[in-house]
């Protein structure tokens, strides 16, 4: 009889193992649908963390050598701003000679821009000469401009643009410089006086890197990408 009993309970203990095993493999299905996407989430925002990182000193180093007086319309020059951001699908396509200013009709999932910002003040509109109207007085122009990589970039499907303006219509020449940037409200850097402050002819160099990040993509959770800038 004992050993009866004792058969009976085992199998009353083995049936319900089994029922349990059943519900452990249901809630771990409803816990996946919150832990994968979360995971996902975490792995994604922390490569960018990385990423984020590494491309501010990027944007920092070109930045650096911009202002130091190194020619980014060259191809040479290009071609160490690619080096310094390898790893990051920069593309600056194939060889030139001369100067290119507008070097950003290239595939790749990186874009770099680079400006000279001045303020026009009164010492500023002197050099026009006597009767010509300082169109840009009290505002930020640009002086110089220069742009290589993917202009047509996107990140998470938003397209770009450099955070103090765009000089759509102003007319650059193959080296960068903008013509008549005291008189052509087209060169205005419409937003760089939320950035930064100078006085009277006084100049800021600031360089702006965009970088997208397909490789992080996973369906709906967007790789994104990373923005940075930098005054100098």
């Amino acid at each position: 009889m004992k050993n009866a009993a004792t058969q009976i309970s085992r199998t009353r203990v083995s049936r319900k193992r089994a029922r349990q095993r059943g519900y452990e493999i249901l809630e771990f299905a409803l816990m996946a649908i919150l832990l994968v996407p979360t995971f996902l989430w975490v792995f994604i925002n922390g490569m960018n963390l990385i990423r984020l990182i590494q491309c501010n000193q990027i944007c920092r180093d070109i930045g650096n050598l911009y202002m130091q007086g190194v020619d980014f319309t060259t191809y040479q020059a290009q071609t160490l701003a690619q080096t310094l951001a390898q790893g990051y699908g920069l593309q600056i396509g194939s060889t030139f000679t001369g100067s290119n200013a507008a070097n950003d009709s290239n595939a790749g999932n990186g874009w770099i821009i680079l400006s000279e910002v001045m303020y026009v003040g009164t010492s500023a509109c002197s050099a026009l000469p006597s009767g010509t109207s300082c169109t840009n007085s009290g505002k930020y122009v640009y002086v110089m401009r220069l742009d290589f990589g993917n202009k047509s970039l996107q990140i998470n499907g938003n397209s770009l643009a450099s955070a103090i303006g765009t000089p759509s219509s102003a007319t650059i020449n193959s080296e960068g410089y903008v013509s008549n940037y005291l008189t052509d409200a087209s060169a205005v850097a419409a937003n760089a006086g939320s950035f930064i402050t100078l006085t009277d002819t006084e100049v800021a160099y600031v360089a702006e890197t965009f970088f997208a990040s397909p490789t992080l993509s996973f369906s709906s959770y967007p790789g994104g990408g990373i923005t940075s800038r930098v005054f100098f």
